[in-house]
């Protein structure tokens, strides 16, 4: 198995990753997953950046945090939800999906968006 292969600006950071290129296995015996571990409330979350005195900071106010889980946990039935928090967990954008490649393009889309300082346009 392979990490999902994303691309992440200059100015993010990757705090958590285990957002594999790999399709959820339904149990034979009961509604979870095979693979379950790979399909958990705590896959990615990567924090934009700020540069400050030549240093780059993950900022105390003003964040952005894009978070991703399997939601319910390990289920057969759940589905990917990607969130772009703030600093107070509030959500700014949602995105929900069984198909890993359009999560992983919505992440692409956000940071860059979130990059270019037109996330709220």
């Amino acid at each position: 198995m392979s990490l999902m292969r994303i691309k992440v600006p200059a100015g993010f950071a990757v705090c958590y990753n285990k957002f594999e290129d790999i399709e959820p296995v339904k149990s034979k015996e009961d509604q979870y997953l095979e693979n379950w571990g790979y399909f958990t409330e705590d896959i990615l979350q990567i924090h934009k950046m700020e540069l400050r005195k030549g240093s780059w900071i993950i900022p105390e106010k003003n964040k952005f945090i894009l978070d991703l889980g399997w939601y319910p946990d390990s289920d057969a039935d759940g589905s990917y939800h990607l969130v772009l928090v703030n600093e107070d967990w509030e959500v700014i954008r949602s995105k929900e999906s069984r198909n890993r490649f359009v999560i992983r393009d919505t992440l692409e889309e956000w940071m860059d968006l979130i990059q270019r300082g037109r996330l709220f346009d």
